[in-house]
């Protein structure tokens, strides 16, 4: 059966990163990395905490927005954050080890069992029993250090979780760990049960230094790599409907050169940087019935360079006003996806790939405002839309097209 590639994968190679896009960096250009200075390099390198005691609140334009609180002196800080980041009770506690460094974990565990009887007595008599069962396991570690020189930090995340059954969906609560069910009509029965399970491991490490290349007085470096697999299985009046396999690979990497720079008595900041990425991801899904087998095969790599970031910030009497810019381009990408399908006595297997080198590059543009009361700060984002529609409302479900996209951070 053919699956996309679940960005998801992605997303957790690269989830530090994710986690720290506050407003004020989004603003200046969306890069963390190269706002050493900012509160969103505490999610980024957790030895952070030392320098800093304050709670943010941030997307408060949502229901569930995320937070963060660090506390405590120097060398002996603890922060706490979570929100709608971290789902299903995945709660994240960073402890500081010394004036230099600091671990951070986070960890999820649930247990869910569902047990459902329907005993109908009319004209044709039936009874059911259903039993579902899910085990969700995440855990997620991370060690930073400061050696003055430079910024390290290792993370490792590894979870297990239930999958989906598909032969199910629509049928009952989803996603299942396990399934079992038991019917009977008119003198009749029938069982059926399946299982499906995810395992996911990830593994990033991230350096940032005071010193670069050519006249950037600054650089980082980002390595990842996450790998996810799962099965299910399906099986109804000793009929399997489902046996699949698949498992999906992907590895990113990122080096950067920046600067910072206070202008005009640091009533202007400027900070802009040259980088580039190469990705690699590879997904393959199997699947085995009786008389019949599959197997699709995704492949992608390439290379984007060069990533340009600059950002511009002015302080004003009453607020920050902010504009940022990003540039991304593809310089070489390659893509290739493999169909076989097996039956009986056919066979079918269907090739398809792309090549690209050179391109061009689309220009990502951001403004913001910062409002400051004594140690209370409010960044806002503007949705771009606003310098064309103006301000037809103010909130919906993520920037409104005033863009009230907004954090609250507040330090003591």
């Amino acid at each position: 059966m053919k699956k996309k590639l679940v960005m998801s994968l992605i997303l957790l190679v690269a989830i530090s990163t994710l986690d720290a896009t506050d407003k004020r960096v989004q603003a200046l250009g969306n890069n963390p990395y190269m706002l050493p200075g900012d509160d969103a390099s505490i999610q980024l390198f957790p030895q952070r905490i030392n320098d800093m005691n304050l709670i943010y609140f941030q997307d408060i334009h949502l229901a569930n927005p995320n937070y963060l609180l660090v506390v405590g002196d120097s060398a002996k800080s603890w922060g706490f954050y979570g929100g709608s980041l971290q789902q299903d009770d995945y709660f994240n506690i960073i402890r500081s080890l010394g004036p230099r460094s600091a671990v951070r974990m986070g960890a999820r565990f649930g247990i869910t069992s569902q047990t459902e009887v329907d005993d109908d007595k009319e004209t044709t008599p039936t009874t059911s029993e259903e039993k579902l069962s899910q085990t969700n396991i995440m855990v997620d570690l991370e060690y930073g250090v400061d050696t003055k020189e430079m910024e390290l930090s290792t993370s490792l995340s590894f979870g297990l979780t239930p999958s989906n059954i598909n032969s199910l969906l629509g049928l009952a609560p989803t996603p299942h760990g396990s399934f079992t069910g038991d019917y009977e009509s008119g003198g009749s029965s029938t069982s059926a049960e399946g299982k499906s399970s995810k395992l996911s491991f990830a593994l990033q490490v991230k350096a940032r230094s005071n010193s670069g290349l050519f006249f950037f007085d600054n650089s980082y470096a980002v390595f990842g790599l996450a790998y996810q697999g799962g099965s299910s299985e399906y099986t109804s009046a000793n009929t399997k409907l489902e046996d699949e396999s698949d498992n999906q690979f992907a590895i990113n990497s990122t080096y950067r050169v920046f600067n910072n720079q206070n202008l005009a008595d640091d009533k202007i900041f400027l900070v802009y940087g040259l980088g580039g990425s190469l990705f690699f991801s590879r997904m393959s899904d199997e699947g085995k019935l009786s008389g019949s087998e599959s197997t699709d095969t995704d492949m992608s790599f390439g290379l984007v360079a060069p990533i340009l970031n600059i950002g511009l910030e002015a302080k004003l009497k009453y607020t920050t006003l902010r504009f940022g810019m990003e540039r991304q381009i593809t310089t070489l990408g390659f893509t290739s996806t493999k169909n076989v399908y097996v039956s009986g006595s056919q066979d079918d297997e269907d090739t398809y790939s792309t090549f690209s080198l050179g391109g061009n590059g689309a220009y990502s543009y951001k403004a913001g405002m910062g409002f400051n009361y004594g140690d209370l700060q409010l960044d806002i984002l503007v949705n771009n839309t606003f310098w064309i529609t103006g301000p037809q409302m103010i909130f919906n479900d993520l920037y409104g097209t005033l863009g009230v996209c907004a954090d609250l951070v507040y330090t003591f």
